[in-house]
């Protein structure tokens, strides 16, 4: 069937934290706020189907994941990725942003060195610094326009560090990190013991050509380092329902990370998320690919409006996500004023680049291209109003 991605649907009074919480974020409710990174579209309709007829049941007592759902999970990652994962490697996680501070307390102790990859996700700086570990941060190089690992620097900062929590795909940048970029990190894993969290979510989110590669199927040498996360909440516009997945094939990880799961009473998720995972990975990807063109539509209408209006502003086409890095660095506004002329001129709410980083992300915001085009073309339009009204410094 053929999606509608321009409709729009009015979220607001659902509790739904992008518009629900704009007035506490932004202190106004006048505002299109393009940050929380979720979807303005509606599901696939093979979601809302598994949905339906297990709501029509009627009953929603104690339930299990069964053989379907781990089924589709491994041929979901065996078509998309070419990946060979084993039912007893998996694990339900309620979220990958718990599973990363599950990782942490698993696999580290208070006081050992987690290291990070900025400008990143910031639940990447609190799961170390919210449990008690040293937070080393090894920046990626940025050329004006890409971003690059800077290896000399994370073969230093990886010395005696116990975890590297690495962004693959990457978000905020959109990196969609090349097998040989992979590999010299994998290099640098195993040279210095640290034990790989790769935090996948954004892995089914890849524009052409390019390709995502998971980590663990680099070698045997380096799976055997690898905890690995994965889930439908961003690709299927699902994160509601709280359901992830974690994988891993070394005993030692999957035991200690998984303990974690059983103390808290957490492996068997919910009826609805489960429903969800299982109609999204198994129905889901014809509503994906068509969803992927218009984000790309979406990322290239940015691009080419801030080309022929605003030149100064720098931004580029995603290699993944449904996430756009803009550069603003050019106008030389500090970041508060930055924010200020976004929110208060412009009337546009996008997540503060300082959020990804405090160094790497001035100049930076973050825009959420998943929505009506309607809405982006809007939004621009009122930072061009705003900028052309601008007393530049």
């Amino acid at each position: 069937m053929k999606y509608n991605f321009d409709e729009i649907t009015d979220r607001r009074s659902t509790n739904c934290e992008k518009y629900d919480k704009c007035a506490e974020v932004f202190g106004t409710e006048d505002i299109i706020p393009l940050w929380v990174a979720d979807m303005d579209f509606k599901v696939a309709e093979p979601i809302l189907d598994a949905l339906r007829a297990r709501t029509e049941h009627r009953i929603f007592g104690y339930t299990f994941q069964g053989e379907s759902y781990f089924d589709s999970i491994i041929k979901w990652q065996k078509r998309r990725n070419g990946w060979t994962i084993e039912k007893d490697w998996i694990m339900h996680c309620p979220g990958v942003v718990p599973g990363l501070n599950f990782a942490v307390q698993a696999l580290t102790y208070k006081g050992d060195k987690v290291v990070i990859m900025p400008p990143v996700y910031h639940p990447f700086f609190t799961a170390a610094t919210d449990n008690n570990r040293i937070l080393v941060e090894s920046n990626l190089k940025h050329d004006g326009l890409d971003y690059f690992i800077d290896y000399d620097d994370l073969n230093k900062k990886l010395k005696n560090a116990k975890l590297l929590i690495f962004c693959n795909p990457h978000n905020p940048v959109g990196r969609v990190w090349k097998r040989d970029e992979l590999e010299k990190v994998a290099e640098l894993c195993i040279k210095h013991e640290t034990i790989i969290v790769s935090d996948e979510v954004h892995s089914d989110l890849i524009f052409a050509p390019h390709r995502h590669i998971p980590v663990a199927t680099l070698s045997s040498e380096i799976a055997d380092l690898c905890l690995t996360f994965f889930a439908p909440s961003k690709t299927f516009n699902i994160a509601g329902f709280a359901t992830a997945v974690a994988v891993a094939s070394n005993k030692t990880i999957h035991n200690a990370f998984g303990s974690i799961i059983k103390k808290l009473h957490l492996t068997d998720g919910n009826i609805s998320g489960t429903t969800a995972l299982e109609a999204a990975y198994s129905h889901g990807e014809e509503w994906l690919e068509q969803m992927l063109e218009y984000i790309s539509a979406n990322a290239k209408f940015v691009v080419d409006f801030f080309e022929k209006n605003i030149p100064q502003i720098k931004t580029k086409h995603p290699e993944s996500t449904f996430l756009q890095w803009i550069d603003f660095s050019a106008l030389n506004l500090t970041q508060n004023k930055l924010v200020e002329f976004l929110i208060k001129n412009a009337k546009v709410g996008l997540n503060d680049g300082t959020s990804f980083s405090e160094t790497e992300g001035t100049g930076f915001m973050r825009l959420n291209l998943a929505c009506s085009r309607f809405i982006i073309e809007k939004a621009l339009n009122q930072i061009l109003a705003a900028y052309n009204n601008l007393q530049l410094p």
